[in-house]
């Protein structure tokens, strides 16, 4: 403890700190990001059943009807154990799995909690009688395919199964995740979900998931497990997406929310024709605009206030420019089966009810879905709503001009029937078949004729690619809207009959990237990767992805340890890369931010020019004067990235990196590491030759930045290249999670936890010489802070011995702060800037006295708030 003659030269110290000044010593550390070992799993936020498709770029969660978990949060039957939600994201009650994170890592999301939600609404001429479940006011017509533990087949593991999302093989390029369930309405479902690794042409930019729906025939209408009707074939199916987009809900460090309102939010159609397919994008869309008040009543920004693509409108965080998408691909006969990724090749559209093609082809493509963004016009516990925007287009007019029920005309579109009887598909008579139906608001720019500012075109476009006259903002080929929580927007597809014992699969598949040419070439690859029957091995033979490693050395550098990976991938590894994020090197948006994510893999050379990979900042944005000081605008690498090339190994010169220890092959030191500060690395295994892939031929292919900081199966062992879903019960950066495991345990490590370089502890006759309080001074915009995040104010005293008494004090000699340790594994300590009473210290001189052993060293810190 502090004596009196220790006090004298406490006080001695004050006096000559305060007459020569304070020495500001390199700002060489910053946040430590090792959570508190009170933080261990307590509460189960992880549904095993749940498929966590958490290994490209774009992050989701899908929650089938028969989770464990209740995705019904707001089914009015949920208390009777009734689901009839697809869940793509969080279940609605809380932010805890991921949705909507682009890119993988990201702490923003662009979905509110309740994630997207697929219905799946059927039509039944005669009535499904009063006993279907349903909410009180319906059609008895239409009904939801509800689940229900009681249901008839609920009890046949075949019909009725999860099983965790997993790689196909050890190059963990291709994650799959399957679920099945019978219905109430006498409809089996089963799902399978794929999502891709690979960062190059956008593989991992998507996921794709095909529903096959089969008649029973045998319907169990109120799901009490007795069959009601057999043999029934099934009038009418549809599939009805619903979304709400937020634009950006900051996930913090203890998984929740913090809001991030203040940008522009619109959602729209791109009907525009894509020049690569010449047939129409098809992509119903949502992302960051310019905020709303700047164009309101149809006008167009003035030159300086076009803040286009800031997702983080209140803080002003920076370009990011993140679009968001999703569509329907098509629909073919027959059912995905089990252990067999290419049942469906070669197998033949199922033509809807009325004998188009699923959602049309060429010229004609996404025709044949619907959108609708009406809120009293859909409504995901509304059967008969749900049905009706599904199949909007096939009507006369069902949210295309109308606003309401009131003011729909549910007769069948004049535009494309020839005859049929108002609001009963099953009637509906093909007029002239080469026409469009219009009953949506799809083509609203087109079939509205509206000016800017009217219905369906309320909203500028930035993106030349989705406007008939390239600098004409308004003249969008689909439609615009601004978005907020007075909208529904759901896009739906169907309707199809399914005779008894008839099987078919829908094919869906949401996107993310930057700007809108991101969405486009998501969607590219999924169609492409679909046309391979979802193998694209023998296109795209990448190695696999090697599990990695990281620690700190005793001399206090970062040391990367990774497996050999040429068993998992014979005669396809050429060598290997070394990447790393840097979380002090704050770098401005319109610089580099999400521009490189896509291509930043392709420049070979450590220290190389990454410029010509990176995409370029939107042409029409000119707001830069709108971001200024140390926060706006800028952003701190993160598990994200973006990632820096700081070693490429050839095989050739592999020897020299060999280091056979804890079942890992090789290891490397970076040396240019820094003492207490925080990164994230990752190793790629790669391949040079000749590949072809969804936007043409590359010579070089590696694995994926998934297993950044050693991030695998929850369950895998150091070096082992898991198999399972790279989900550790919370996200990686979520460090005060109750989720988060223990720091030092082998699920630290395997979710990819940030990592800080450590200092070991000094040997005790060397600390006085090494002890380092750093930054010093600290300085709240300093590269040591995560901007905004109060929890990342941290000092860290480095070069600590292993049993010591640290007391912090004023310039009075008041005791501010004091901690002990006892056999520290580390030599390192963060202080939290907060007194022993728990309130925040102010700026000011500080003196630190460290007792250690017979010794004590004594120094000095600033703060500057």
């Amino acid at each position: 403890m502090v004596n009196a003659g220790m006090y004298q030269k406490l006080t001695a110290a004050v006096a000559v700190a305060l007459l020569f000044g304070v020495t500001s010593q390199t700002a060489v550390a910053q946040k430590s990001n090792v959570p508190s070992s009170l933080l261990n799993y307590s509460e189960e936020a992880t549904t095993p059943t749940d498929g966590y498709m958490v290994a490209g770029e774009l992050w989701s969660t899908i929650k089938p009807l028969n989770t464990v978990e209740a995705n019904g949060v707001e089914d009015p039957n949920r208390d009777v154990g009734a689901q009839h939600f697809l869940t793509f994201g969080p279940n609605g009650g809380n932010w805890l799995n991921p949705g909507s994170h682009w890119p993988g890592g990201y702490d923003l999301v662009q979905t509110w909690r309740d994630g997207k939600r697929m219905v799946f609404p059927a039509f039944e001429a005669d009535s499904w009688g009063p006993n279907a479940i349903r909410a009180s006011g319906e059609d008895e017509r239409f009904a939801f395919a509800y689940y229900k533990p009681t249901v008839a087949g609920a009890g046949d593991p075949a019909r009725n199964y999860t099983r965790p999302a997993r790689f196909t093989d050890a190059t963990r390029t291709h994650l799959i995740y399957e679920a099945g369930w019978p219905t109430n309405i006498g409809v089996d479902f089963k799902v399978r979900a794929h999502q891709y690794t690979l960062n190059d042409q956008n593989l991992n930019d998507f996921i794709a998931i095909e529903i096959t729906m089969t008649n029973t025939g045998e319907v169990d209408i109120d799901a009490d497990g007795t069959v009601e009707i057999s043999g029934h074939e099934l009038d009418a199916i549809a599939a009805a997406m619903w979304v709400e987009p937020t634009i950006a809900v900051r996930i913090t460090q203890t998984a929740g929310r913090s809001n991030r309102f203040g940008a522009g939010r619109t959602i729209g159609y791109a009907g525009a024709t894509d020049p690569t397919t010449n047939a129409p994008y098809d992509i119903f869309y949502w992302y960051a605009n310019v905020p709303e008040g700047r164009y309101a009543n149809g006008a167009t920004p003035a030159a300086g206030e076009r803040r286009i693509g800031v997702n983080e409108g209140r803080f002003l965080e920076g370009y990011t420019d993140i679009w968001m998408g999703h569509r329907y691909m098509g629909a073919k006969q027959g059912a995905i089966v089990d252990g067999n990724i290419a049942a469906l090749s070669g197998a033949a559209d199922k033509l809807n009810l009325f004998g188009t093609h699923p959602v049309g082809t060429g010229a004609q493509k996404g025709w044949y879905s619907s959108v609708q963004w009406e809120n009293p016009l859909f409504g995901f516990n509304n059967s008969d709503q749900a049905f009706r925007s599904a199949t909007a287009a096939f009507y006369e007019d069902y949210g295309k001009t109308s606003i309401d029920a009131e003011s729909s005309d549910l007769s069948p579109n004049s535009n494309f029937f020839a005859s049929g009887t108002a609001d009963d598909v099953t009637t509906f008579v093909v007029g002239d078949a080469s026409a469009r139906p219009n009953g949506d608001i799809k083509y609203a720019s087109i079939d509205l004729g509206n000016p800017a500012g009217g219905r369906g075109n309320d909203s500028p476009v930035w993106e030349d690619a989705l406007l008939a006259t390239p600098g004409d903002f308004y003249s969008t080929i689909g439609h615009t809207k601004i978005h907020t929580f007075g909208q529904d927007p759901s896009i739906g597809n169907g309707p199809y009959s399914l005779a008894v014992g008839e099987s078919m699969t829908l094919v869906f598949a949401e996107f993310g990237g930057y700007r809108f040419e991101g969405l486009a070439e998501a969607s590219r690859a999924a169609e492409w990767a679909w046309a391979r029957d979802w193998d694209i091995s023998g296109a795209l033979a990448a190695p696999a992805a090697p599990d990695m490693k990281v620690t700190s050395t005793v001399e206090g550098r970062a040391f990367v340890q990774w497996t050999d990976v040429g068993s998992a991938s014979p005669g396809n590894v050429d060598g290997y890369k070394i990447y790393r994020a840097a979380q002090f090197e704050r770098t401005n948006w319109l610089d580099k931010g999400f521009r490189g994510i896509d291509n930043y893999q392709q420049l070979n050379e450590p220290g190389g020019d990454l410029t010509p990979f990176l995409e370029p900042v939107n042409q029409y944005f000119d707001a830069e004067a709108e971001f200024v000081g140390d926060i706006q605008g800028t952003y701190q690498p993160s598990e994200w990235g973006p990632y820096t090339l700081i070693e490429n190994i050839s095989a050739s010169e592999l020897a020299t990196f060999a280091n056979a220890s804890g079942g890992y092959d090789y290891a490397y030191t970076d040396e240019n590491s820094i003492t207490g500060f925080t990164y994230w690395y990752y190793v790629a295994a790669y391949s040079n030759g000749s590949f072809t892939g969804p936007s043409g031929a590359i010579s070089h292919l590696e694995s994926s930045n998934f297993t950044r900081n050693g991030r695998n199966d929850p369950n895998a062992a150091d070096g082992e290249l898991g198999l399972g879903s790279p989900w550790g019960g919370t996200y990686g950066y979520a460090i005060r999670n109750s989720e988060y495991p223990a720091a030092g345990s082998q699920e630290y490590k395997n979710i990819g936890a940030p990592f800080t370089v450590t200092p070991p502890v000094a040997p005790n006759d060397q600390v006085a010489d090494l002890i380092t309080v750093s930054p010093n001074p600290y300085i709240i915009t300093g590269l040591n802070d995560q901007r905004n995040l109060s929890t990342s104010h941290n000092i860290n005293f480095l070069n600590l011995p292993g049993d010591y008494i640290l007391t912090i004090m004023d310039v009075s000699g008041q005791i501010v702060f004091q901690t002990e340790a006892t056999s520290a594994v580390n030599g390192q300590f963060t202080w939290n800037m907060q007194s022993k009473d728990g309130i925040e210290v102010a700026s000011g001189l500080y003196i630190y006295h460290l007792e250690y052993g017979d010794n004590e060293t004594i120094g000095h810190f600033a703060i500057l708030r």
